[in-house]
């Protein structure tokens, strides 16, 4: 599919779009391949059982990251409009895995690993796009890096002291993800349909929600940590 759009933009006079697209994403399929191929233990059920296959929602969250490289392409390339749908198309994979996951019974370790690094790789480079090009002000993306660099060293701290949780989603975590996928989507259409004085009077609520938003998620992750130190320690 990805060699079809390549050819396709390139007899349409598109081919700088192609060549970028197909080198930005290739090496993102071939990680991720190559990752699954050498951690086949972790395509397994919660009670333990082996699964032989990529099954459907593991699919669906394989194409959120999939999808990332080619809506910075798009954007990168001022096609601001095709770059959004696709970063909502990404966006709507997320419900649909877990959906599918949960109603079909294909919940896996790896499933449960790829998810959030889906969802943190279609925030922080839409965000940082948005940041670059100055579309969102430094103290929310500071937080934004903030979040990610105290989940990921959250998770390696308490993964070498074999204090390490089961991960699943929180109350918390869900909110801040519908709050921040929705105003990335606007700021991406206001960026798309031409910036007016009007939408950019939103800011002054927008950029203080999502700030919030942000907060409550480092709050929550420590208190998660937190917690796993405790009930390790007591046990």
């Amino acid at each position: 599919m990805l060699a079809a759009c390549g050819v396709v933009l390139a007899l349409t006079g598109m081919a700088d779009l192609a060549v970028d697209l197909i080198l930005w994403t290739v090496p993102v399929i071939g990680v991720l391949v190559i990752f699954s191929l050498r951690n086949k233990h972790l395509f397994r059920r919660p009670d333990g059982s082996e699964v032989c296959r990529f099954e459907a929602a593991n699919i669906l969250t394989a194409m959120r990251i999939f999808l990332v490289p080619p809506v910075l392409v798009l954007l990168n390339h001022g096609y601001t409009m095709h770059g959004a749908v696709l970063w909502l198309t990404a966006e709507l994979t997320d419900v649909a895995d877990g959906f599918v996951a949960r109603r079909f019974r294909q919940e896996t370790d790896f499933g449960l690993m790829l998810d959030p690094v889906g969802d943190i790789m279609a925030t922080i480079s839409v965000f940082t796009w948005l940041f670059i090009s100055g579309r969102v002000p430094s103290w929310l993306f500071a937080l934004l890096v903030a979040r990610y660099v105290q989940f990921f060293a959250g998770l390696a701290i308490l993964s070498l002291t074999g204090r390490l949780p089961k991960l699943h989603a929180t109350v918390v975590g869900k909110t801040a993800g519908v709050v921040q996928g929705a105003i990335i989507m606007f700021l991406l259409l206001r960026v798309a349909l031409g910036e007016s004085p009007r939408l950019s009077s939103y800011d002054n609520i927008l950029f203080p929600v999502l700030g919030a938003a942000f907060l409550a998620v480092i709050v929550s992750q420590t208190a998660i940590g937190l917690r796993a130190v405790r009930n390790h320690d007591a046990s």
